[in-house]
């Protein structure tokens, strides 16, 4: 039997962040959304859609290596038999968090961040038709009115007695219009919109999803693949960092979307939050119920990150400045070629 064993180690890192134009694949010192993003000097910003996760699984699976393989090969056979090989084990880590937030604090934040995005993308020299101007528009009204059952329906289960894995949000008029599972935005017709928006407001359209995670997770697994048997063993650090563990974007030209471009891999934050890391099987077990309907059969004991309101507010507040810092340099950086 695999033995796995977990190990919590209170060592905190500071994030080393990427130069802001490598931070994407298809945008910054190239990619196939560049030419898009130049097409006009001013963006607006309809769609910021943002995931506050609750629950989050962390794997990391590993194969054994060629020499271990070559090794255990030549054991084998010298042993007179043979040697299965390519022995593969996974290790995982699930991360549960416990906060005071409520729904409406969640709002606030999407709000906020819709705020912030604007004020770092103009900081950086690009200018921006604000959502609460954009929303003034004739174009606005059209596209609300093709996209608010979208809108709704993904937002509808966020209620105060159905809180699942994932608080998904928007800021208040912000509209759904794609995620990476959804690139149809409309065909002709909404090139057509967009082309009449543009018109009127002679802006692009700036499109992002982003999941919120509320620690960061470092899951380091050895496989010792013996002739015998194969022994995994893994740590596991829990950070108290807050985190983009997703992030999808895309820009609407004269031409409609082309294909999103997204983050290249987790942007974590620098700023560590004051916050509880523990294991608790009986509160671990309840919200696995609470958030999934599990009954007693869970057989493993989940990490709970527990976060007071303000101070989840104030991280996640932190990250996305960060981000949006970021985000806005590669902007410029591109829309200056």
């Amino acid at each position: 039997m695999k033995k796995i064993t977990y190990t919590l180690i209170f060592v905190f890192f500071t994030y080393s962040g990427i130069h802001a134009q490598d931070l994407f694949n298809g945008f910054g010192s190239k990619g196939y959304l560049n030419k898009v993003s130049q097409e006009k000097e001013i963006v607006t910003i309809p769609q910021l859609s943002v995931n506050f996760d609750r629950f989050v699984e962390t794997k990391v699976v590993v194969q054994e290596g060629k020499l271990s393989k070559l090794q255990n090969t030549f054991a084998a056979a010298s042993k007179g038999g043979s040697y299965g090989g390519s022995a593969r084990s996974s290790a995982e880590t699930t991360t549960i968090l416990s906060t005071d937030m409520q729904l409406s604090d969640f709002q606030q934040l999407a709000n906020e961040f819709q705020l912030i995005l604007e004020e770092e993308i103009s900081k950086a020299g690009i200018q921006v038709l604000p959502l609460t101007d954009f929303v003034q528009t004739e174009g606005f009204q059209k596209m609300q009115e093709k996209y608010s059952d979208k809108t709704a329906n993904k937002g509808k289960k966020n209620t105060e007695e159905d809180t699942k894995s994932k608080i998904r949000m928007f800021p208040e008029n912000g509209v759904f219009m794609f995620d990476e599972k959804s690139m149809a935005l409309g065909g002709v017709s909404f090139v057509g919109m967009v082309r009449n928006i543009q018109k009127e407001t002679d802006a692009i359209l700036l499109l992002q999803n982003l999941d919120i995670n509320f620690s960061t997770v470092e899951l380091d697994v050895d496989l010792d693949a013996g002739v015998k048997r194969a022994v995994t063993t893994a740590s596991t650090k829990v950070l108290p960092k807050m985190s983009i563990s997703r992030n999808t974007f895309n820009f609407v030209g004269k031409n409609g979307p082309g294909a999103f471009a997204e983050i290249k891999e987790e942007y974590i934050s620098d700023k560590e939050y004051t916050g509880k890391i523990y294991q608790d099987a009986e509160k671990g077990k309840s919200f696995m119920e609470e958030m999934f309907g599990l009954g007693p059969t869970i057989d493993f004991d989940p990490f709970i990150v527990e976060i007071d309101k303000e101070t989840y507010k104030n991280a996640a507040r932190d990250l996305f400045r960060a981000y949006a810092k970021d985000f806005a340099k590669t902007y410029a950086s591109v829309s200056k070629k």
